[in-house]
């Protein structure tokens, strides 16, 4: 499941900063430790961290085609360096991989999606969507804006879909900065509907460690948008990325997180409210710490990424899981390597 490695990619755009508790120099901090031991991580592992090396670890779940990977990293680069090339990486496009990126206003325009396009076998996927038969994953609502407003006949049909695209992916955002998880889709692509909002809940059931680390930014994000998050800063953005298989279409709710009682700490959350393709629903999380060695910066990332995506469900489910689990931890790897590799490449303090 290619799209698995892309949320791996993109949604480990997000820090969680906590200060160092006791670590001795060179040491995980005392969360991290605990944390990846719990994910399953080996002393031997946890000693390769520590060394330099990059972990990672993925399992899948049953029949909610959930994925969950883990992983961590030692850089020699102040968090500062570190938080700062995270929302480099966020907003890159690379022409490749990812395609166009944009962030949403409050309250979202058109501006923000003036650089989305779709290719033409994107409207084509359009074009002949039906209920419960559809090659993108899409809304009642959508579909019935489609039809009422599309006029595949007029020489103009293709632009017009652009334009439709981008009012409703507005729309959609303005909806749900208002509403929360009440305006969040049901997809209609496939024969059993899928609704969003009951699989984002079933991932934020399943975090448990949430709970224990953050549980404010839990609840918020449960009840969005109200009550406020004292200490909270939301950005949505939308992606659209290519990784092999068929582009697709992300928005995401990120907050980062500071604690008032705890200014040290950072933490960033995100939650994917839309997908075209393969996903019902993510969340990430992600910890950057302090672990000075011998006087030196280092920082240590660590994430979570929870995710439920249609192509790990049925028919040949273990195949596909066992697909996804492998370009999930690679994903991972890559990617986490690439930060520490052009972090520590970087001039500065190391």
């Amino acid at each position: 499941m290619t799209r698995v490695a892309s949320a791996v990619a993109a949604l480990l755009c997000a820090v969680v900063a906590s200060r160092l508790s006791g670590a001795a120099p060179g040491a995980l901090p005392a969360d991290a430790d605990a944390y990846l031991r719990k994910a399953g991580f080996t002393p031997a592992e946890l000693a390769s961290l520590v060394a330099g090396q990059v972990v990672a670890r993925v399992e899948s779940t049953g029949d909610t085609g959930e994925i969950v990977t883990v992983g961590a990293v030692a850089v020699r680069a102040t968090r500062e360096q570190t938080a700062a090339y995270y929302d480099q990486m966020l907003s890159y496009v690379d022409g490749t991989v990812t395609l166009a990126f944009g962030r949403f206003s409050n309250p979202p325009t058109l501006a923000d999606v003036n650089t989305l396009t779709l290719d033409d076998d994107e409207i084509d996927a359009i074009r002949s969507c039906k209920p419960r038969d559809c090659d993108v994953q899409i809304s009642g609502e959508g579909l019935q804006m489609i039809r009422r407003e599309i006029d595949w006949t007029a020489p103009d049909a293709k632009a017009r879909v652009q334009a439709g695209v981008r009012q409703a992916m507005v729309a959609y955002v303005a909806a749900y900065m208002q509403r929360g998880d009440a305006a969040l889709v049901t997809y209609i692509d496939t024969a059993t509907p899928t609704s969003l909002k009951q699989e984002w809940q079933g991932i934020l059931a399943n975090s448990r460690y949430f709970q224990h680390y953050a549980p404010a930014l839990r609840e918020y994000l449960l009840n969005f948008p109200k009550p406020p998050l004292a200490g909270g800063h939301d950005v949505f953005y939308w992606t659209k990325e290519d990784y092999g298989l068929k582009p697709t279409i992300s928005i995401v709710h990120s907050v980062i997180y500071q604690p008032p009682q705890e200014p040290g700490r950072i933490t960033i959350a995100q939650k994917q409210i839309y997908a075209s393709h393969y996903y019902d629903g993510s969340l990430a999380l992600a910890n950057l710490y302090d672990a000075g060695d011998k006087g030196r910066p280092v920082t240590v990332v660590v994430y979570a990424n929870r995710s439920r995506g249609d192509m790990l469900k049925g028919g040949f489910g273990g195949i596909k899981r066992k697909i996804a689990r492998d370009q999930a931890r690679t994903a991972a790897i890559d990617t986490l390597g690439t930060i520490q590799t052009q972090l520590e490449k970087a001039p500065g303090p190391h």
